[in-house]
C-alpha cells in the first residue's frame, strides 16, 4: 500500500432529512477539523439556506449533488455552488468532457473563494457484477470497475477537474499514475461496522494507507452513541495526531 504522509481529511456526510438535526451533530463536532458534506437529502429539505448557515459558521463544506446534465446547465449549477462559497462541489465524469470543461470555464475567472470541482468516477454501491449489468446494457460490452474508474480519471483532469471521488479499492493504482491527485473516497467504515449499501469499503487507516486525499462517513458516525469519541478515533488514524490534541 502507499502511505499517505499528509493528514487525511474526514468529510462527515450530514445524512439527515431535517436541518436541525444535522446541525445537533455539527454542535457535537464543534472544533474538530472536519469537512461536512451536504447531499441530496438535506439539500432538498433546507437548500442553499443550510449550506449558508455553516458557511456563517465558518465551517468546511462539500456540496454533494453530483451533477449532471447539459454542459451549460451544469455550469450555470456550478456558478451557484461557487456563489455559496463551499469548499468543493461534486459532477458526474460521466456527464463527458464537454460538460467538465464548462464546469472549469465557468470557474476560471474565480480567484478567491474557488471551489474544487470533485469528478465522480463509478458510485462505490457498485461492485463488478452490477456495473458489468450497466456497462453491457450501454455498450453490448461488459467492463469491470477497475477499468472504468481508471479509464475515466485519465481524462477527469484534462477536462478540468481539481480532484475526484472514488473507491478506495481503486486508489492504490490511481495513486502510482496520478501522485499529487487530490482523490475522495466514500465507502468507508470503521472495523467491524457493516457496509450496509456500499459494495467497496474499506477502513480508515486503509484507505489512508492506500492514499486518500480525503475520506467520506456519514451513518457509522450518525449511529454513534458518542459520535465525537468516534471522530476524534478517526481524525488520529487518519493524521497520527492523538485525539486529546485534535481541538487544540
Amino acid at each position: 500500500m502507499i502511505r499517505n504522509h499528509s493528514p487525511t481529511d474526514l468529510i462527515v456526510a450530514l445524512d439527515f432529512a431535517k436541518p436541525e438535526q444535522a446541525l445537533k451533530l455539527v454542535e457535537k463536532l464543534d472544533g474538530l477539523p472536519v469537512v461536512y458534506k451536504v447531499g441530496f437529502e438535506l439539500f432538498m429539505a433546507d437548500g442553499p439556506s443550510f449550506v449558508r448557515e455553516l458557511v456563517h459558521q465558518k465551517r468546511r463544506v462539500f456540496l454533494d449533488l453530483k451533477f449532471h446534465d447539459i454542459p451549460n446547465t451544469v455550469a450555470r449549477a456550478a456558478i451557484q455552488a461557487s456563489s455559496l462559497h463551499v469548499e468543493m462541489f461534486s459532477v458526474h465524469l460521466s456527464g463527458g468532457s464537454a460538460m467538465v470543461k464548462a464546469v472549469a470555464d465557468a470557474l476560471a475567472d474565480i480567484s478567491l473563494i474557488r471551489p474544487k470541482i470533485l469528478g465522480v468516477s463509478v458510485l462505490t454501491s457498485f461492485d463488478d457484477v452490477r456495473w458489468a449489468e450497466v456497462t453491457k446494457a450501454l455498450t453490448g460490452h461488459a467492463v469491470n470497475t477497475d477499468d472504468s474508474v481508471n479509464g475515466i480519471v485519465e481524462h477527469a483532469l484534462a477536462w478540468g477537474a481539481d480532484g475526484v471521488i472514488c473507491s478506495s479499492l481503486e486508489l492504490p493504482s490511481l495513486r502510482k499514475q496520478y501522485p499529487t491527485l487530490y482523490a475522495v473516497v466514500p465507502g468507508i467504515r470503521p472495523e467491524g461496522f457493516s457496509a450496509h449499501d456500499q459494495a467497496r469499503v474499506m477502513t480508515p487507516e486503509q484507505a489512508r494507507l492506500a492514499g486518500a486525499s480525503a475520506i467520506v462517513m456519514g451513518r457509522p458516525i450518525i449511529e454513534s452513541q458518542d459520535p465525537r469519541e468516534l471522530v476524534e478515533k478517526v481524525l488520529k488514524d487518519l493524521s497520527f495526531v492523538p485525539a486529546s490534541e485534535l481541538t487544540s
